[in-house]
């Protein structure tokens, strides 16, 4: 069987394509404080699924099984804005689950992984012309990092920015 593979065939079949700069990041940052237009999200990801594997050992051999399903922490970066008030609601809902001088949390039902602290956030990967191709809603999600923001003064002409963690307990098509 003879494959035709020339310019034409791949630009028919290739429809385009997706472009990495065309997303969306809305966060819903637990009881009701949602940021879903306002995020300077400069950099993420469509967050991975995972199966792991477990290996059973067999007469010197292993076999490799599908595991238990896991959901790694998801990190975006953001752009440092003037006024703070992204960075700032970020470490409020991350003190929310610890706070800093107490060190207590907001509520008892944090520690038994329910209650209004945690949010939602909603990954959208976009087409050319702003069409949603792929959505994906990380559930339950809680602030395991708010990054650090780097100062030099060798550094110019860029924008400050800082990395934000995410741990959430499943993934949801749109």
């Amino acid at each position: 069987m003879t494959h035709k593979m020339d310019i034409d065939t791949f630009k028919t079949a290739f429809d385009g394509g997706t472009r990495p700069n065309r997303f969306v990041v809305e966060i819903e940052l637990g009881q009701g404080n949602s940021l879903a237009n306002q995020l300077m999200v400069k950099a993420g990801s469509m967050p991975a699924e995972t199966i792991g594997i477990l290996q059973v050992p067999f007469r010197g051999r292993v076999a490799k099984l599908p595991g238990d399903r896991a959901y790694p922490e998801w990190t975006f970066t953001m752009i440092d804005e003037i006024t703070d008030d992204m960075r700032t609601a970020f470490t409020d809902w991350h003190n929310r689950f610890n706070d800093h001088e107490l060190n207590t949390v907001a509520n008892t039902n944090v520690l038994r992984g329910t209650g209004p602290e945690y949010g939602t956030a909603v990954v959208k990967q976009l087409d050319m012309m702003g069409t949603v191709i792929r959505c994906k809603q990380l559930m339950r999600t809680w602030p395991v990092e708010v990054g650090a923001i780097d100062l030099s003064y060798d550094t110019t002409d860029t924008l400050t920015e800082y990395s934000i963690t995410l741990a959430y307990d499943y993934l949801k098509d749109c």
